[in-house]
């Protein structure tokens, strides 16, 4: 076919309610394509099938199918991401995608059959639909947990795909502090159980490795951190570690603090020093001007409340005066009744 007739041949690229198509000229032979396939504009499927029509070949054989997906409506070759071309007898052909889609991308489909003259025919463009997300962490979930379990059962999801391209299997990771605490591999189920106890008290991350036989890979890691709460009171008085740190981080603007409090309670303070020991900001006692604290866990978001962190104990990279300091090192200095202090470091990222 001819550079001339190939611009003949798609017609006028037309845009009518968000969806692309091509206008067509209708042929002599009244030869004609069309492409049946998901309607739904998230497809429900990483590979979907799609059943390619030929009319008007019915005295045509054999027939030179060309489907084509890409992520751009102008079906430029780095946005192709299936081009399969195949010989058939059949003017009704199914075409099941066998390799996944970009996670959450946009894509177009369009199908083209010629005959042995070479005269064929165009489908219309097919798009735009959007590919589901390959995984997704479900449990416990990205905007904080407070659990009072210790072997929490951890749930994810991926987007169906069809047995040819799976099945999926899935690598697990706990991790404290970026520090590996538990996993597991070889994965075959969307859930997994710690198969030990997850310390009390403590924040942790969770993160999934989703992989394909023919080596595609995607992970998803939890953007915020869940914490194992335990309601018993404490019998010490201690400062953990703040968390993120460094901070900012990508889940959070401020840094929070958790500290316990044991029996019978005590007079506490928490103050943030730079290292010529000036104090930058004092943290507790917060707005309420409590300096008594009864034994119990401070610090902690509230069951439910979608946050580990308790906001009248968190530090957002600010003076006492409200000006942002500069980014660096950082002490928090927490003293308990007349005993020693103890010191964690800061590391402030800065603004």
């Amino acid at each position: 076919m001819s550079a001339v007739a190939r611009r003949r041949w798609w017609g006028a690229l037309v845009l009518c309610g968000g969806t692309a198509f091509v206008t067509l000229p209708r042929l002599l032979s009244g030869q004609s394509v069309a492409v049946d396939g998901p309607t739904a504009v998230v497809l429900p499927s990483l590979t979907p099938a799609l059943v390619v029509r030929a009319v008007g070949f019915a005295n045509v054989r054999p027939l030179r199918v060309r489907v084509q997906i890409a992520t751009s409506v102008d079906f430029a070759v780095g946005s192709l991401t299936v081009d399969s071309s195949f010989t058939t007898t059949d003017t009704t052909i199914a075409v099941q995608i066998t390799r996944a889609l970009p996670s959450e991308a946009t894509v177009f489909w369009r199908a083209s059959v010629q005959g042995v003259s070479g005269l064929g025919a165009e489908s219309p463009i097919t798009g735009p639909r959007t590919v589901p997300a390959w995984l997704t962490l479900v449990f416990p979930s990205s905007a904080g947990e407070i659990l009072d379990v210790r072997r929490p059962l951890f749930v994810w999801k991926s987007a169906r795909i069809t047995p040819a391209a799976g099945p999926w299997t899935y690598t697990l990771e706990i991790t404290n502090g970026g520090r590996p605490e538990q996993g597991a591999a070889g994965l075959l189920d969307t859930t997994f159980r710690a198969p030990t106890n997850l310390q009390a008290n403590t924040s942790y991350r969770w993160s999934v490795r989703a992989a394909l036989p023919n080596g595609d890979f995607v992970r998803a890691a939890s953007l915020a951190s869940f914490l194992i709460n335990d309601p018993a009171l404490p019998t010490t008085t201690i400062l953990y570690q703040n968390f993120p740190n460094p901070f900012p981080s990508a889940a959070s603007f401020s840094t929070c603090f958790w500290f316990d409090v044991g029996e019978p309670g005590a007079t506490v303070s928490l103050d943030v020093l730079d290292l010529r020991g000036n104090v930058v900001r004092t943290i507790a006692p917060a707005r309420d001007g409590v300096t008594q604290f009864t034994a119990g866990r401070y610090g902690r978001g509230a069951l439910g409340a979608g946050s580990n962190c308790d906001n009248r104990f968190v530090w957002d990279g600010t003076a006492s005066d409200g000006r942002t300091v500069a980014a660096g090192v950082y002490v928090a200095r927490f003293r308990s009744g007349t005993g020693a202090p103890t010191f964690r470091r800061i590391l402030f990222n800065g603004r």
